[in-house]
């Protein structure tokens, strides 16, 4: 087993929670099984193979909450490193490449910020020069990290700004920006801010909705949903068809679990049922959502890829013109660290496009901080580098967003699913929103951005991730879209 011994003098700047969420990645930044554990003052990281590797570690920074950072690249020894003083290396060389890489692609940085990128790596330089005082040495390098997260935050917005400018030059910019629909058509004053934020939305089309009581369909409030957003003139994707969580899956289906031959069956029914009703009046198909993540009806990992291949293939024989998108839970793969999977997403989307099916895109489902089955908020910067990695097919993205709102508790969220975040507030979900929707915004190959909750007054997954709070009231981050809306994609 190998392991790795960090000295923390901040220890407080790791919250007990966020233990489990420390891992080690290889070159490819998917995680190993990984173990964090406290021996005296020491952080203690332990994983099955000696491979060196990239340490990620949810720290505290100032009143952020917790954001996730990477070291470069660590080797084992007997001797612990200094915790704050890797962090800051890994932030700083991680902003250095990502800077290297969009200079290149005609970047010009904002006046002043490579100058304060230089006075934080003065600040690192010091603090690794001075390990032998561990406490001096962790305060000059958590003020380094302090630094570097600033100047990231500005490049971002410098990079998402300028390439935006480029874009427009050229052509209007085509990205659909949009919204998730409930379970019921939203009354007539969200209506009129959906019409102002949005030119997509999509139709959830629950299974658990549609077909509560195996073989009786009701298709009302769908019906209801499609004829508005017609009318309204908005974009429609419709799905996930197959959405394989508890919010998705009908309770009867619980009767064929261990049946894999029926289940099936009953999927890819209900996959051309809907499919059948609706061709031709939606504009994409998003067929399956958290395939590398589902736990429910006990389903192994081929009979997931079974299913989505199955589904893509009957979508494509009855409405071959319409594009279809997969999406994936946590594409950073964080759930890695405590389950014995043997895929990360990146391993499903390659299955999924060797096998040929006529996929036309994938979806990457972020909810950031949430725990569990969220993923840790991280440097915006960083949602670049993700996109490279899952750009490598040449097909289009859809980006599924949501963060929390309020730290409070939320009675109508699912059970066990904790807000990461003890500021949380509708001005922190708006400020996380404005860093990552420019980006995102910027990108070509980011087709489809979709806010993956409309309200908190129903049912629903990820505690306050709503447009609109539990009375109907909009947010900031309804008029943030908007304004995006209106500067960037009109």
């Amino acid at each position: 087993m190998g392991q790795m011994r960090f000295r923390v003098h901040f220890r407080n700047r790791i919250a007990s929670a966020d233990l489990g969420r420390i891992y080690v990645a290889g070159a490819e930044e998917i995680p190993w099984p990984t173990r964090a554990s406290w021996d005296g003052d020491e952080l203690v990281v332990e994983r099955s193979v000696n491979d060196s590797g990239n340490v990620s570690v949810p720290w505290q920074i100032d009143d952020l909450g917790a954001t996730t950072l990477t070291t470069s690249t660590l080797r084992e020894r007997r001797r612990p490193y200094q915790l704050e003083v890797e962090l800051a290396r890994g932030l700083i060389q991680r902003i250095r490449i990502r800077l290297n890489v969009w200079q290149s692609l005609g970047l010009i940085p904002s006046a002043g910020l490579l100058d304060r990128l230089q006075v934080a790596t003065r600040d690192f330089s010091l603090a690794a020069t001075t390990q032998q005082e561990p406490a001096e040495s962790a305060t000059v390098a958590q003020r380094a990290i302090a630094q570097a997260f600033l100047v990231a935050e500005e490049l971002t917005a410098d990079y998402a700004q300028q390439a935006i400018a480029a874009r427009q030059q050229q052509a209007p910019l085509s990205t659909l920006l949009g919204v998730s629909l409930g379970p019921e058509i939203p009354d007539v004053k969200t209506r009129r801010h959906l019409v102002e934020a949005c030119n997509m939305v999509q139709l959830p089309i629950s299974w658990r909705t549609i077909e509560a009581r195996e073989g009786q369909y009701g298709w009302k409030q769908t019906d209801a949903q499609l004829a508005w957003c017609q009318k309204a003139g908005l974009k429609i994707a419709a799905g996930p068809l197959l959405q394989l969580d508890d919010l998705g899956i009908p309770d009867w289906m619980v009767l064929w679990e261990g049946d894999f031959d029926n289940l099936a069956r009953l999927m890819i029914d209900h996959v051309r049922t809907v499919v059948t009703k609706y061709a031709g009046r939606v504009h994409l198909w998003h067929v399956a959502s958290q395939v590398n993540t589902c736990k429910l009806l006990s389903l192994e990992e081929e009979q997931r890829l079974f299913l989505v291949a199955q589904a893509l293939d009957v979508v494509r024989q009855i409405d071959s013109r319409t594009p279809t998108v997969v999406s994936f839970d946590q594409p950073w793969a964080e759930y890695l660290v405590d389950q014995q999977e043997d895929l990360a997403p990146l391993h499903y989307a390659d299955a999924l496009v060797r096998a040929d099916l006529g996929i036309s895109g994938f979806g990457l489902n972020i909810n950031a901080g949430y725990r569990p089955h969220g993923s840790g908020r991280r440097p915006t910067f960083e949602f670049g580098r993700l996109l490279d990695q899952w750009s490598v097919w040449g097909l289009p993205l859809m980006v599924n967003l949501s963060t929390a709102s309020s730290s409070a508790e939320d009675p109508r969220a699912s059970r066990g699913i904790d807000v990461d975040f003890r500021g949380a507030s509708v001005d922190s979900q708006r400020d996380w929103a404005a860093s990552v929707l420019p980006l995102l915004l910027a990108r070509s190959t980011v087709q489809v951005v979709l806010w993956d909750q409309l309200t908190d007054g129903v049912a629903h997954r990820f505690p306050h991730a709503g447009l609109f709070d539990a009375q109907g009231q909009a947010k900031p981050l309804v008029a943030l879209m908007r304004d995006l809306q209106k500067s960037c994609l009109q």
